[in-house]
């Protein structure tokens, strides 16, 4: 099986929304949806899928089949789970347990579990688009699906955008194409093949204390996912789907409670690992946040990104507190890609564009001036 990265089909359009504030992309996406073309049938790829995506396979997919329903697969998506019998019923409404278990009631619904039901707008798209007999119009070279039993096969070396060890030295987690590879560190033998929905695995870290590993990622242009799987049994425990690109820079708080990452929307987030539930979002940045990490402490985090910054946050508040680097024009050349802390101290490296990785302290103990480097510890040889 040959696998094949997405098209750069709309590649222009995609560019300007970028460029656009994140709830202006989303009301768009969302218009979109809930009108369509005047007169058109509803399309289960365009209109409907996003809305399963976003709200329903981060916990019904191969990896996470929750009460055996995958929502990640046409026929398994209308043929529903183990209790609830035949999930859609094509052309018939009032058949079929979906619609019943996402209409609210009381103004609560069953699905999605632990969240605010879907919007109106979104449950009549449903209503409508199974009417119209639920439809597949999934294009060919769109319906390759990877899972534990259909892994995918590489005809050429994967691009590898992370790796980490385990805390004890004896794993190794290796960023795949839709695929986290868990080796024996010492390269004896391949433990595992973790498998979710996102396309593309942009960062991989395990827990300080060894028992989780968190993965950063997404489809490009679509969907950003965080990852969160059990090391001792290889399962996901936790898929957070979140904004509408993918997901970089994953990192842990020394506590191993909580995970932070960066956004392609200019955001920082961080979230609980056990549950996903959002606990921090800080948009001081000017571009795509790209590293995280949390202080010595885990009180604070830290992120870098291609706007030539690095930043640090308050975890508590949730408060944009300063930049870590200079704010002088041309003090810094190129975007920021890493960043790391010191292990017991609460300095960091970072790494970008401009070769030259540099060491700071975190937090500011002088007066902030125009021009000033101050927080600046050590500046390595420029990389020829």
């Amino acid at each position: 099986m040959k696998i094949r990265y997405s098209s750069v089909r709309g590649s222009v359009a995609l560019l300007s929304l970028l460029h656009a504030p994140l709830p202006q992309i989303q009301a768009a996406a969302l218009e979109k949806s809930a009108t369509g073309t005047p007169g058109a049938p509803v399309s289960y790829y365009q209109d409907i899928r996003p809305i399963f995506q976003a709200n329903c396979q981060g916990c019904h997919q191969p990896a996470k089949p929750k009460g055996g329903y995958v929502m990640t697969d046409f026929r398994k998506l209308i043929s529903g789970g183990e209790k609830d019998g035949v999930a859609i019923v094509p052309g018939d409404v009032k058949k079929g347990s979906l619609l019943e278990q996402i209409t609210p009631t009381n103004g609560s619904a069953e699905m999605p579990k632990n969240k605010p039901p879907l919007p109106e707008h979104e449950i009549a798209l449903i209503r409508r688009w199974i009417a119209e007999g639920a439809k597949d119009d999934t294009p060919a070279d769109a319906k390759k699906h990877y899972d534990t039993e259909h892994p995918p096969q590489y005809s050429q070396l994967p691009v590898v955008a992370s790796i980490d060890f385990s805390p004890d030295g004896t794993l190794l987690a290796v960023a795949g194409f839709h695929e986290i590879l868990l080796h024996r560190a010492d390269g004896s033998k391949l433990e595992g093949r973790l498998i979710g929905i996102s396309e593309r695995i942009q960062s991989v870290r395990f827990s300080p204390d060894g028992r989780w590993l968190a993965a950063s990622g997404g489809d490009p242009g679509r969907l950003g996912e965080i990852q969160i799987w059990e090391v001792a049994t290889r399962q996901l425990k936790v898929s957070i789907p979140t904004t509408w690109d993918t997901t970089y820079g994953v990192s842990w708080s020394p506590d191993s409670k909580l995970v932070a990452f960066g956004c392609a929307d200019n955001t920082l987030r961080a979230v609980e690992a056990a549950t996903g539930k959002q606990v921090l979002q800080m948009g001081a940045h000017n571009d795509w946040v790209l590293d995280t990490a949390f202080s010595a402490k885990g009180d604070h985090l830290i992120s870098v990104g291609r706007d030539m910054t690095a930043k640090l946050c308050e975890l508590g508040s949730q408060r944009f507190i300063d930049n870590i680097t200079s704010i002088t024009p041309g003090a810094l050349r190129g975007g920021m890609n890493a960043v790391d802390r010191h292990p017991t101290q609460d300095a960091i490296v970072v790494g970008g564009a401009d070769g030259a990785p540099q060491i700071f302290k975190i937090f500011r103990t002088t007066a902030r001036k125009i021009g000033d480097n101050a927080n600046l510890l050590k500046k390595y040889p420029d990389m020829e």
